[in-house]
């Protein structure tokens, strides 16, 4: 949807520029505000990208005093753009067939990828489509550093999709085949603009090579190998580098328009109009008119742009990288058609939210108002119960303080009676302990000759409702063999006495016993007593 003002990030290989666009008429774009922060980056180090362009950001939104929502257009290098023909079917199918589309033309898994689509043209049979995607973890990336400086990522445009809106923008009745070249830093990306059609290439092939040839020809650093190629004074220094930069490029044009041609049946280009940083280079239009054959002409993103006074002197400083934020200054200020969006899903789904926060806000007003009477209505209810309420609660007062005082000598009557049962178990295990060595003690006299040595707890099973386990040792004399070994009588008299004390009421049973007999006249005999349950000790 169409807004009235809009902040635009473009972010470059080797340059972060922010610019504040506002609608000044029908389909009028102006340019309050501009700020662009370069840095050199050598090849091989771009690594330390992400850590760059967050610094840059920081300054360009400070220059701008920008803060919220922010458009961004990512470089190319970043972005996989193909354009497709699909089947026109009906429109609740398309999307079904675009998705089938991408699995097969995305070079990854596209749970790894954020990607989207646009409609570009159709005919009576077909739908030509142009697949945009960007690795998932490098967008997340970009759009945290964005974050992290106070602005909130809004739209993500892809280079091309950008770059066809401006150049539509500044020349919207030519129907001349074109191609345009916005030659970066690190990538070119090739645009064949003709009837209404587009057809777009990026390739890996940037101004860094321009400038890598020159500090190795000149033996100097790549930051001064940067400034001599930008400088129109040391032209001929960058010669040999710039030339074979032109050749190379000029090779990929033919090629890319061969391919147009050949896959899309689009027209031969009538010319071509170049922009990006590396346009800037003295003698790089002319190269690629001499081995194009065809017109090379630099394009002018802000022809039909206001800028005003306080954007005018750097604006116009680096007029040819303003391509990208010009189209996508176009596109959210002028557009009225869907669009691709690169915006990953999490925080696609935060600004979804916020778009519709000011509707949910509004209705919520609304709903306020229509509800006011009823709400007045029933807060006069409320207060009637409330006051009945009170009443009640003054009555029922005492009443509940009575139940609390029940309630809390209810506890003390429960706590007594434990403490009462736990009494009575102490003393009737005490009058069975009395009882036992009583019988023992009784048992004993019965056999006679005998007397008991020592008695002790024995181990028992760790359940808590195992009987008492007594483990007794004892001696028996041997009065008719005092002087030799310990007769038979005397132990048939032990077994009788281990008997007699299985009948006791006190034990439910005697295990382990042991018998020593080679001390003469003595026989020296253990045992375990288990206690009976019915007697608890």
């Amino acid at each position: 949807m169409p807004t009235s003002r809009v902040a635009v990030l473009d972010c470059g290989a080797r340059h972060v520029a922010l610019g504040l666009f506002a609608r000044a008429g029908a389909n009028t774009l102006r340019l309050e505000k501009f700020a662009l922060v370069s840095f050199v980056l050598e090849p091989g180090r771009e690594d330390e990208w992400l850590e760059r362009f967050r610094a840059a950001v920081d300054v360009v939104r400070r220059r701008v005093d920008a803060h919220g929502p922010v458009s961004i257009v990512l470089p190319g290098h970043l972005v996989l753009t193909k354009f497709i023909k699909t089947p026109r079917v009906d429109a609740t199918k398309r999307e079904k067939v675009i998705h089938f589309e991408a699995q097969q033309n995305i070079p990854y898994a596209l749970t790894e990828v954020v990607w989207d689509h646009g409609i570009v043209g159709e005919t009576a049979l077909d739908l030509e489509v142009m697949l945009c995607a960007a690795k998932l973890d490098a967008v997340e990336d970009l759009c945290a550093a964005v974050e992290a400086v106070g602005l909130v990522p809004s739209v993500l445009f892809p280079a091309a999709l950008a770059l066809q809106s401006a150049y539509r923008r500044a020349n919207p009745e030519t129907s001349v085949p074109t191609l345009l070249a916005d030659v970066g830093a690190r990538s070119t990306t090739l645009l064949l603009i003709a009837n209404k059609r587009c057809h777009a290439r990026t390739m890996a092939l940037g101004g860094q090579n321009i400038t890598q040839q020159v500090s190795e020809n000149q033996d100097c650093e790549f930051a001064d190998a940067e400034q001599l190629k930008l400088s129109a004074h040391h032209a001929s220094l960058c010669a040999p580098a710039v030339e074979n930069f032109a050749n190379r490029l000029a090779q990929e044009i033919t090629r890319s328009a061969l391919h147009f041609r050949r896959h899309s049946a689009a027209a031969t280009p009538a010319r071509v109009l170049v922009t990006g940083g590396t346009s800037r280079t003295a003698g790089l239009g002319e190269l690629l008119a001499a081995r194009l054959q065809v017109a090379v002409l630099p394009f002018d993103p802000l022809e039909g742009v206001e800028v005003a006074p306080a954007a005018n002197t750097e604006a116009a400083a680096h007029g040819p990288v303003l391509a990208g934020m010009v189209g996508a200054a176009a596109l959210r200020l002028c557009g009225d058609q869907p669009m691709p969006n690169l915006l990953p899903p999490g925080l696609r789904r935060r600004e979804t939210v916020r778009r519709r926060q000011p509707w949910l806000a509004a209705a919520a007003g609304l709903a306020a108002t229509v509800l006011l009477a009823p709400l007045f209505h029933f807060r006069t209810l409320l207060a009637e119960q409330q006051h009945q309420i009170r009443a009640v609660e003054a009555e029922i007062a005492p009443l509940r303080q009575r139940e609390s005082r029940n309630r809390a000598n209810l506890e003390r009557l429960d706590a007594l009676q434990l403490q009462l049962g736990a009494l009575q178990q102490i003393h009737e295990r005490r009058a069975n302990w009395q009882g036992l060595l009583a019988d023992l003690q009784s048992r004993l006299v019965e056999v006679e000759d005998v007397w008991l040595e020592r008695m002790h707890l024995a181990p028992s099973p760790d359940d808590s409702s195992a009987p008492l386990r007594l483990a007794v040792s004892g001696r028996m004399l041997d009065k008719t063999n005092p002087l030799s070994t310990v007769s038979p009588d005397t132990c048939l008299r032990v077994t009788t006495l281990l008997g007699s004390l299985g009948e006791s009421p006190y034990v439910s049973s005697i295990e382990g016993e042991r018998f020593d007999n080679h001390r003469p006249g003595m026989l020296h005999f253990d045992f375990v007593l288990v206690a009976a349950p019915t007697k608890p000790l």
